[in-house]
């Protein structure tokens, strides 16, 4: 009976949300500031070349939602110069996100930038 209790704590305790892990309540200031740090990056001919991505960018519903436009804008900026110089440049986003997006998704990716560097 001890292991079921162990086991359905371990599941409650992973299908529920930690409040440590999940992000503050959205500011609209820190979305205004990605959304344009992402535009600049686009850049005016980027923007040309992807009306749809700028619009996506511009009108995203929430920070996670740029979040995931995140590639979707590192493969649009790989067609405007080389792949590693577009990565960088959108890697160097990531400081923007922390404390808005949960921190899991915060350490997956730099677990994933931790096996590309090394």
């Amino acid at each position: 009976m001890q292991s079921v209790k162990t086991f359905l704590s371990s599941l409650t305790s992973i299908l529920s949300p930690n409040a440590e892990s999940a992000p503050k309540a959205a500011d609209p200031q820190a979305m205004v500031l990605i959304q344009k740090s992402m535009l600049r990056l686009l850049g005016v001919r980027g923007a040309e070349l992807n009306p749809q991505l700028e619009n996506r960018i511009r009108y995203a519903s929430s920070i996670e939602a740029l979040w995931f436009l995140r590639a979707d804008l590192a493969q649009a900026m790989c067609l405007q110069r080389d792949e590693t110089s577009a990565l960088a440049a959108v890697s160097d986003l990531t400081p923007l996100f922390e404390g808005n997006i949960s921190r899991a998704q915060l350490q997956s990716f730099q677990r994933g930038q931790g096996q590309r560097r090394g």
